[in-house]
This record gives C-alpha cells, sequence and structure tokens, in this order.
C-alpha cells in the first residue's frame, strides 16, 4: 500500500534510463500502442514514488480494460508494479488497492535486474490471470483468508487504536477495556490490563479504571460487503454469528455504556483475527426526547428487546482495527510452540553485565514468562560499548535499569529485580533460587559461582544452573549446563581456575587496567562477545525446554587468525580435545560430570 509522502523522484539515472527503455521496446513490441505516462497521470498514485509508466489496453473475457505499468525509482533493482485503471468500485475485487496497484506477489518478490522487459512480462502475465480470475468471481476466500488486510482499508480513520491482550480464541466472553487518549486497552482481566499498563507506563499514568467491553466470536470472517456500516447491521451480524455471541452483545448494552466496544473474533485459514467494532447509542435531538433510550419507561425497566432495537438502530457504528499485543503473537505469531513451555518459566539472571543482559533481552525477545534480574553493580559510562543499555541508564543499577527497560519494552511479560550480590540472595531470599525453573549466573565472579555451586549441592540438586564465561579477548567462550549429577567444582579448581582452557596467552597476562583501585577488565568489544552470547542464550534455552537430561559443557572457539593476531594461541588440552581443529570458528558439545570431583564423590558417599 502507498507509504508516505510525495518526495522528489530520483532514479538510477542511466541504469534507470536504459532498463525503462528495454521495457517499452518489449511493450512495442507486444502490440497494443502502450501510451506513455505523464507526470500527472503518476500523480494518481501518491506516495508510490513511480519515475516512469505507459498504459495499454488488453482484451479480457468480459471487455478490453486498461492496465498501467508503473516503474518505481529504484527501478530495476526493485520490482515494478501493474495498476488496473478500468476496475470496479474499491473492496469489490481481492488485491486490488486503493488506487488500483495490484497485489501480485508478496512484499518480498526478488526480481532480476539484468532481465527488466522479461520481469514485466512474467509480472503482466500474474496480472492477467488475477484479473481473469477476479472476473469469474473465484476471490471470494482471499478476502476471507487475508480478512485484517481488508479491514484495515475499510476501518474508519478517526477510530482509535485498540491493543488487545486477550486470548483470541472462543468462548465468546466480557473483557475488559481501558480507554486512554487515541488508545484503548483490551485484556480478559482488570489484572492483565493493569499489570501491562503498568509496565508499558510506569508512573505516567493516573489511576486506572477499566470498564466492559464484549469479544464476540463470530466464526468466519465476511468479505467486505458484509462490513456493518449501522449500528443494526452489527446486531444482524452478531445475531448471525449464534446465541452465545448475540448474548453477550446484550449483556454488554444492558449496562447502557455511553461508548460500547466489540471485538470481533474470527477465524481463518492462516489463524485467528480479531477486529473491532464501536457502537454509541442514539442520542438526544432538539426539541426530542431527553432519554432516547428509556422514552416510555422508568430507568431500569426498559424491556431487553426494546432497548437492544434504540441501541441498535440506524445510527453508523465506528470500524476499528486491533492489533494483537498478547504473548503468543509476540513471540512466533502463534507459530512457535516452544513459546507455549517458555511463558510458564520463571528464569533467574545473576549477573547484568555484557553477557546477562544481553541474555536477558534474548529471553524476553523468545518468550520467558518470568525474569528475575539479580546484580549489584552500577551501570558506568565505560560500560556502554560492550553493554545493551545506553546513556540515558547510566548511573542506575543494572538490575533495576535492564528491568525497566524490559518492562517497557515487553508489558506482557513480568519482570523482577533484585539489586544485591548473588551471596546475598542465597543467604537473605534463598527462595527466588528454590522457586524458579532455572538459574544463569553470568557474574564473572568465582566467589559467587562457588557459593551458588554449594547451594545447589546442599539443596538436593533440584533446580537447574547455566554458568557462562569467557577466555580473555572473548577469543573463546564456555556454557555450562549443571543439571543432576556433576557440579561446577567438577571443572574447577579450589581457586576458581578451570581444568579446561582453549587459549595460551604466552606475552602474560592479558587484563588492563582503569586508573582506579579495583577496575581491571578484559579488552573484547560487542562484537566479540556476541558469540559467546548466543552459546549461552542457547544452552538456556536449550535447557528451559529441557533439550538435555544430564550436565552439558559447550565451548566456542574464534577464528584462529583472530586469536593469532591478538597474540594468543590454541592450549595442547584443547588441540587434543577438538582432534586438532585448529581453524577455530566452531562449538564444541562435550560431557562435564568428572568422576573424580571430590565434591560429586561426597555427595554421593552423603
Amino acid at each position: 500500500m502507498p507509504e508516505g509522502p510525495a518526495a522528489p523522484i530520483i532514479t538510477g539515472s542511466d541504469r534507470f534510463s536504459t532498463a525503462a527503455a528495454k521495457v517499452e521496446g518489449w511493450l512495442h513490441r507486444l502490440g497494443g500502442s502502450p501510451e506513455p505516462l505523464s507526470g500527472l497521470d503518476r500523480a494518481g498514485y501518491p506516495g508510490r514514488g513511480f519515475a516512469a509508466g505507459w498504459r495499454l489496453a488488453i482484451q479480457f473475457s468480459d471487455r478490453r480494460r486498461r492496465l498501467d505499468v508503473l516503474l518505481p525509482a529504484g527501478f530495476p533493482w526493485m520490482p515494478p508494479r501493474i495498476a488496473l485503471v478500468d476496475r470496479p468500485p474499491f473492496l469489490t475485487w481481492p488485491h486490488v488497492e486503493r488506487d488500483g496497484v495490484l497485489c501480485l506477489a508478496s512484499g518480498n518478490l526478488s526480481v532480476d535486474a539484468d532481465q527488466p522487459a522479461e520481469v514485466v512480462g512474467h509480472l503482466l502475465g500474474l496480472a492477467a490471470e488475477l484479473i481473469e480470475m477476479l472476473i469469474r468471481g473465484e476471490g471470494e476466500a482471499d478476502f476471507r483468508d487475508e480478512f485484517l488486510s481488508y479491514w484495515s482499508f475499510a476501518a474508519n480513520k478517526d477510530g482509535p487504536p485498540v491493543v488487545s491482550l486477550i486470548e483470541p480464541a472462543p468462548p465468546s466472553r466480557e473483557i475488559r477495556l481501558w480507554r486512554g487518549k487515541g488508545l484503548y486497552v483490551v485484556g480478559d482481566s482488570d489484572k492483565a490490563v493493569k499489570a501491562w499498563l503498568a509496565n508499558r507506563f510506569g508512573t505516567k499514568l493516573p489511576v486506572v479504571k477499566t470498564a466492559p467491553a464484549a469479544l464476540l466470536w463470530m466464526g468466519e470472517p465476511p468479505t467486505p460487503r458484509g462490513y456493518p456500516e449501522t449500528a443494526l447491521a452489527f446486531r444482524t451480524m452478531a445475531k448471525h454469528a449464534g446465541e452465545e455471541a448475540n448474548s453477550e452483545l446484550e449483556r454488554l448494552m444492558a449496562r447502557q455504556p455511553a461508548k460500547m466496544l466489540s471485538v470481533l473474533g474470527f477465524t481463518t485459514a492462516n489463524g485467528p483475527a480479531l477486529a473491532g467494532v464501536i457502537a454509541s447509542p442514539p442520542q438526544a435531538q432538539p426539541r426530542g426526547t431527553r432519554e432516547p433510550l428509556t422514552k416510555g419507561f422508568r430507568p431500569g425497566f426498559v424491556p431487553s428487546e426494546i432497548l437492544m432495537r434504540r441501541y441498535f438502530g440506524g445510527g453508523n457504528v465506528l470500524r476499528t482495527e486491533v492489533a494483537r499485543a498478547d504473548a503468543a503473537w509476540i513471540h512466533g505469531r502463534d507459530q512457535d510452540e516452544r513459546a507455549v513451555r517458555l511463558r510458564g518459566a520463571t528464569i533467574v539472571i545473576a549477573g547484568c553485565g555484557s553477557i546477562g543482559a544481553p541474555l536477558a533481552i534474548a529471553l524476553a525477545q523468545a518468550g520467558a514468562g518470568r525474569l528475575v534480574l539479580i546484580d549489584f553493580d552500577t551501570l558506568k559510562w565505560a560500560n556502554l560499548g560492550r553493554h545493551p543499555l545506553g546513556a540515558p541508564y547510566v548511573g542506575q543499577p543494572k538490575s533495576k535499569a535492564l528491568a525497566d527497560r524490559l518492562r517497557t519494552d515487553f508489558p506482557h511479560m513480568m519482570i523482577e529485580h533484585r539489586v544485591a550480590r548473588l551471596d546475598a540472595v542465597i543467604r537473605s531470599t534463598p527462595e527466588i533460587l528454590r522457586e524458579c525453573d532455572l538459574i544463569v549466573s553470568a557474574t564473572g565472579s568465582w566467589a559467587a559461582d562457588s557459593h551458588l555451586d554449594a547451594w545447589y549441592a546442599e539443596t538436593g540438586r533440584v533446580v537447574p544452573i547455566v554458568y557462562g564465561w569467557t577466555e580473555p579477548h572473548a577469543c573463546a567462550g564456555h556454557a555450562v549446563l549443571i543439571k543432576g549429577e556433576g557440579c561446577l567444582r567438577c571443572g574447577f579448581d579450589g581457586p576458581g581456575l578451570p581444568n579446561l582452557t582453549a587459549t595460551a596467552w604466552p606475552g602474560g597476562p592479558t587484563e588492563r587496567q582503569e586508573p582506579a583501585c579495583s577496575a581491571a577488565y578484559q579488552p573484547y568489544g560487542p562484537v566479540e562477545i556476541g558469540f559467546i552470547n548466543s552459546l549461552v542464550a542457547e544452552l538456556t534455552l536449550d535447557a528451559v525446554l529441557g533439550e538435555h537430561r544430564s550436565s552439558i559443557h559447550r565451548i566456542w572457539v574464534a577464528p584462529e587468525a583472530r586469536l593469532a593476531r591478538l597474540g594468543g594461541e590454541w592450549t595442547p588440552e584443547w588441540r587434543r580435545l577438538s582432534a586438532n581443529r585448529g581453524e577455530g570458528g566452531f562449538v564444541l558439545s562435550v560431557p562435564w560430570a568428572e568422576a573424580s570431583c571430590p565434591r560429586c564423590r561426597k555427595a554421593l558417599a552423603a
């Protein structure tokens, strides 16, 4: 559909002219005397940016019809468009936009820029096939299968947009509605609506009050000629949908709301679709009755059928779009089976730095239902180069800032935070850990990780734990899932040195030091750490989804060229484990639990 205001049309000069000349020559050879379109003709397609075009007449089964071949300024890299000039009124036929441009392929159509005339010929063929199909009246099903697009075309532009949190499924039922300035939000409960608004807008909103609305499950969607224009037509539509939808509409109308929102649910071949209708009661007319709804009756004693006839009279309704913002739609558009399991998961992330913060964002995007973020540190300017939070959050606790960001970005989720060290949480509020489905430690602290490991062993090894850490310069990264057998100490000595490292640094220590006390850091950037973040995130997702029954260790190593450039080399242990794959740039998975681990032997003996 057209996008954006009109702007000066700038083409690729010689390449555009050459391609356009090839198209024009091909059209002349086709016959029919194509007529070049003037600038005034092309102005009939506002917002399209067409830089050239031709009009030609083609004989169809019913009559001759004129088509416009239209070249965008980006041609031949951008696909040409075909428009039907001689067409019935808008929304009579599917796939014909308001200005007559035909929808012939999906929005990601790829074309051969070296064959411009052949591309136009192909699209003209598709256009002819579509038009013949429409002439035969065979496009009705497309109106239903792509209902949302056509309802959007027919929606009243002065109607408020509606954001839906409801489960888009029968039965018809009462839902709750919040009316904001230029925005409606609907949900299955007061609690759901208020939680979403609190997350999305924080303290910017005054006291939130909701009102009743209705979800009417209508079944098969109508074609555009069945879209309701009047309140009477809308009531008739609800009656035809069945007793359940009609009864719900009656219950809502009995409250005589000043404006009544009904969300209509439809079942299409491509999944559920939602639309909105807003009806208003008849207004008092000059010199008429002051209360047209209750005329002739005492308030509260108007028979239901009379009240329905008066409320749903000849007045117009507003058709409005409903945008789904429920978890199933945001996380996979109803197609990701994993999202259902993730939605019920609680994940604790300890450490909200360059590994933990990207992990939290990735899990939120994947659809984890509840995240608990733990970190005591504050965000500093020096962190911004490899942390997803930016300047507005500098000086704030990382866990709180990240939670605030995620609540705003994903208001349907539950995001909690604790400004505390992991050690303090283990000692004072261990129930946070006991009651979750998975713990991820990205603290980079042996003190914190070894304490968590001890807690894991002491509490019966119930809650699985993922640990993630990097080697110098982020030239290797590790993700370990501890589940059932094994513990963190299976791979570390007492002071916290790993039994296996992939990289060695003959030049000496790799840490750098700020001009401050206790301000050492590893020098790496966001691109290098990105591979390790993905490693940890993928293992975390696998752990939540139950893909592993036992402990596992995954190692990612950088390409050898980067390692060598920074002065590193592979360790002998890594060369043996990886079968001497010196090129790097891959992930290796190996078992983690170690039979010789003294802590595990002690636990088994007990």
